[in-house]
């Protein structure tokens, strides 16, 4: 037979994960940036009009290749 106390712990861990899934999925990814016209016009309103594809000082390289990377109209020359 199962001991009791084996089947409480796992049943707590079970609902922990569960938990913490739940919370996880609910507060979203904070470092994820979303393609929203607010986010556009911060980027622009900092870049550099001699030199678009020039990370604008204060802001993450990464972020800002993602950035380019959704307008390839528009930074084309900065996705070679």
């Amino acid at each position: 037979m199962i001991d009791e106390k084996i089947v409480a712990a796992l049943f707590a861990g079970a609902i922990a994960i569960g938990a913490m899934v739940l919370y996880f999925s609910a507060t979203g990814q904070p470092d994820k940036l979303e393609n929203t016209p607010s986010n556009f016009a911060q980027f622009t309103s900092n870049e550099n009009p001699e030199d678009i594809c020039a990370v604008p000082a204060g802001t993450d390289p990464g972020q800002w290749k993602e950035h380019l990377g959704h307008h390839p109209d528009k930074y084309a020359q900065c996705l070679e």
